[in-house]
C-alpha cells in the first residue's frame, strides 16, 4: 500500500501527509484576536494570512502546525557525522515530534506500491524519540554502507490547541500589514520628494519583528542533520 495517501513534499525536503498546509489562523482566528477590528470583507486578510502563515514556517524550519505523518529521506553519507559507535544520532525536521512509526535501513523506493523497502525497524527499543524533541537515536546500525540511504517515518506538528502563542504572532503579521498599506505615505511638490509606507519597503506580514523572531526561537529548528 501507498506509503502516504497525500505525499506533498514540503519546503524543507521532508514529505508530509496532506494535500496542502492550512494557514496557521482562520479569518475567524482573525478576528477574535483583532475583536473585529477590519470586519469580514477585507480581502486583504485572506491573503495576508497565508503570507504570515508561510513566513513563519520558513523561519522557523518546519510546518509547525496542525499535527501530521511526515516522512524524511537520509543518506548515511551525509550522516557520518551523526554516528557515535554504532549508534546513529538524527535530528528530525521538527521540534515536536509525537511519534515515531518506523526507521527503514537500506531503503529503497517500490515504485509497484510506492513505499519504501528495506530493514524495516518497528520495535521501539531499537530507537529512542528523545521525548518528542525530534532527536532521535537508532541504535546498532554502525554497519551500514555510506551509500545506502535511511528513511524515518514519524508524526509532527502541533495540534491546534496547543499554539496559541502562534496564532497570536501570525495575527499580529497580518495586523501590521493591513494597517500599513502599499502605496505613496507622502509627497510633496516642487522638489519632489516621495516616501513609501512601510509595507512597500518590505515591512509587511512576510517580514518579522525582532520581538517576534524571540517569540518564536522556542519553535525553531536550530539544526538539522
Amino acid at each position: 500500500m501507498p506509503e502516504f495517501l497525500h505525499g506533498t513534499l514540503s519546503p524543507w525536503g521532508y514529505v508530509y501527509d496532506a494535500e496542502a498546509l492550512p494557514n496557521l489562523i482562520t479569518s475567524t482566528d482573525f478576528a477574535n484576536y483583532t475583536n473585529g477590528k477590519f470586519g469580514t470583507t477585507d480581502t486583504r486578510i485572506a491573503a495576508n494570512i497565508s503570507s504570515a502563515s508561510a513566513s513563519i514556517r520558513n523561519f522557523c524550519g518546519w510546518h509547525i502546525s496542525p499535527s501530521l505523518e511526515c516522512g524524511m529521506l537520509y543518506n548515511v553519507y551525509d550522516l557520518r557525522d551523526a554516528f557515535s559507535g554504532n549508534d546513529l544520532l538524527i535530528q528530525l525536521p521538527a521540534t515536536f515530534v509525537s511519534g515515531i512509526t518506523k526507521v527503514v535501513l537500506n531503503a529503497v523506493w517500490d515504485n509497484d506500491e510506492d513505499t519504501w523497502r528495506g530493514e524495516v525497524i518497528e520495535d521501539q527499543a531499537r530507537f529512542d524519540n528523545g521525548m518528542g524533541s525530534g532527536l532521535l537515536t537508532v541504535y546498532d546500525v554502525g554497519r551500514l554502507d555510506h551509500r545506502s540511504k535511511i528513511f524515518v517515518k514519524y508524526t509532527a506538528g502541533f495540534p491546534e490547541t496547543a499554539i496559541p502563542i502562534i496564532k497570536e504572532l501570525t495575527a499580529n503579521g497580518v495586523t501590521h500589514a493591513l494597517t500599513n498599506t502599499y502605496g505613496v505615505n507622502s509627497e510633496a511638490a516642487g522638489g519632489v520628494s516621495v516616501s513609501y509606507n512601510v509595507s512597500w519597503t518590505g515591512k509587511g506580514s512576510t517580514s518579522l519583528a525582532n520581538d517576534t523572531r524571540e517569540a518564536l526561537e522556542p519553535y525553531r529548528l536550530k539544526g538539522v542533520f
